[in-house]
């Protein structure tokens, strides 16, 4: 005997609704009272790391992130029939993750039906609206897939038995970076450069990337977050510390730590004084579980906590504190590095505190 459709029903309300998996029927046990978690799996490679990057309106061309089937850009996208399904039933269009309306209600999927290889099927096919016709004609895509189905109990009369038309879709696919980690461009990722012309030239730096410059130009390092993908120019760049900034400068304080420094001293900062960047630079990984947090006595991790730091990577990392210090809430006011001891036997870095 089938699997009646009430109990795929309980099943997907249970799943979906509730992130639960189904143990019994609805009668015996509703969904609230279902008790295994059941959540969705989903795939690094599945992750869309530059999808913040996507336009909220379609663009007028392609990109590095959206690709436009469109009759004025790369013409609209002819469908290949299902021939497992029903006759005319579902259409294909073998190109996969495409941009649903979430991001913007104009990436909303157009389909026409026209005959194979027609020219400008937005101007000279039938459009098919997701709605039908009145006649239980509709049709749903699966944006993922890249798969239409009509499916209402009728099939459009443009697309029946007695035509020869095909399937034609316009929508926009993503095709940015995919996954996490070091293989995610589209992700936060701090790079060391060796000068701004190396910055300017790795096309891969996105809008928020730390960047570590060895020779900013003077021979000296500075380190910057990009204020755009691929910058090309210091304007494109914030400039948020520098070695000169580091020795000279009264309104920034630094020390040197080891894995065995324990806690050290940064410096007083005035009341009403506010850090502007936390700049831990690993200068030499460590190895072990040593961690180091910054802040003060009141707060060892007020401005920086280990969320934020991997020591086991020579980079650099960076916090934008928004903290204000008051003699009410710290009477000494006084910034420490809190280095707190592990099982590391090797490891140096450079902290900064750039402060107003």
């Amino acid at each position: 005997m089938a699997i009646s459709d009430s109990q795929k029903v309980d099943l997907l309300w249970k799943k979906v609704g509730f992130g639960k998996a189904k143990t019994d029927s609805n009668d015996a046990k509703k969904a609230p009272n279902e008790a295994i978690t059941s959540d969705f799996i989903v795939k690094t490679n599945q992750i869309w790391a530059q999808s913040s990057s996507i336009p909220s309106v379609i663009p007028t061309a392609n990109s590095s992130i959206v690709n436009v089937y469109a009759d004025s850009i790369s013409g609209a996208l002819e469908c290949v029939e299902d021939t497992t399904a029903t006759n005319n039933r579902t259409w294909k269009t073998q190109v996969t993750n495409w941009v649903p309306p979430g991001f913007g209600a104009t990436y909303q999927l157009k389909v026409y039906a026209a005959p194979t290889g027609t020219a400008n099927v937005q101007t000279s096919g039938t459009q098919l609206f997701e709605t039908g016709s009145g006649s239980d004609d509709q049709w749903y895509f699966d944006y993922q897939s890249g798969v239409l189905h009509f499916i209402g109990n009728n099939l459009p009369t443009a697309i029946g038995a007695e035509t020869s038309n095909v399937i034609y879709v316009a929508g926009a696919k993503y095709v940015g970076s995919t996954g996490i980690g070091a293989d995610a461009s589209g992700a936060s990722m701090t790079y060391r450069k060796s000068n701004l012309a190396a910055v300017y030239a790795d096309s891969n730096i996105n809008e928020g990337d730390i960047l570590e410059v060895a020779d900013a130009g003077d021979g000296e390092y500075a380190v910057y977050i990009a204020k755009q993908d691929a910058p090309t120019s210091t304007g494109h760049l914030t400039l948020i510390s520098t070695r000169d900034g580091a020795g000279s400068d009264a309104a920034t304080l630094s020390a040197d730590v080891t894995f065995s420094s324990g806690n050290v001293t940064l410096g007083n900062i005035s009341s009403g004084g506010r850090p502007l960047s936390v700049v831990i630079d690993v200068t030499s990984a460590f190895d072990g579980n040593t961690e180091i947090t910054i802040g003060d006595d009141n707060d060892p991790d007020r401005l920086m906590t280990t969320a934020y730091v991997d020591l086991s990577e020579q980079t650099t990392f960076v916090t934008n504190p928004s903290y204000v210090y008051v003699n009410a809430l710290d009477a000494d006011n006084t910034l420490k590095v809190y280095v707190t001891a592990g099982n590391s036997t090797v490891g140096n870095a450079t902290i900064l505190v750039s402060y107003s």
